[in-house]
């Protein structure tokens, strides 16, 4: 008995849906719309469904819904919010973190810079002292160098030229 009675509900629901879309789509008689608009009016949930018929409806025909005016009833309950006054930062804590970072840039700018500084002076200082004592190259290193020269004389772009010599006689009469 039991699997008979809940296929009737469900039928019954399916014929409500009907009478509820046919209704909102304008095909009822004026009978038929009295007693549906009578139940609507007692029936919480009839008005839920009916709600969802327009909303369906009005999305098939691209029709925008309407403003709930949700955003008017937040600023509404916003201005009635108590406001937080909090207290003001210290000039300290507003400008004494970015007073730091700046002196601290500054400061490892000057840091590298003398450092560089000392660093080319160090090494000036050096050349200048290499350069005041050049010394005499050794006698070993001069012969090698002889030696070097020599050897690479042939190679040299004059070696193919012809070598002229030119020499005046001595006048005896002079």
């Amino acid at each position: 008995m039991q699997n008979s009675a809940v296929p009737a509900r469900g039928t019954e629901r399916a014929t409500e849906d009907t009478t509820l879309s046919a209704l909102a789509d304008g095909e009822l008689d004026h009978q038929e719309t009295v007693r549906i608009l009578e139940t609507l009016s007692h029936g919480a949930d009839w008005r839920a469904r009916w709600q969802s018929y327009h909303i369906i409806g009005d999305c098939l025909r691209d029709i925008p819904p309407l403003k709930s005016g949700l955003a008017t009833r937040i600023s509404l309950l916003l201005a009635d919010e108590p406001t937080i006054l909090a207290p003001r930062r210290s000039l300290m804590a507003r400008f004494g973190m970015p007073a730091a970072a700046s002196l601290a840039a500054v400061m490892l700018v000057a840091w590298g810079a003398v450092n560089l500084m000392q660093n080319d002076a160090t090494s000036l200082a050096g050349n200048q002292l290499a350069a005041a004592s050049p010394g005499q190259p050794s006698s070993h290193a001069r012969d090698d160098m002889n030696d070097y020269v020599a050897a690479h004389r042939d190679f040299s772009p004059g070696a193919m030229l012809a070598s002229a010599s030119f020499e005046v006689p001595a006048d005896p009469a002079r």
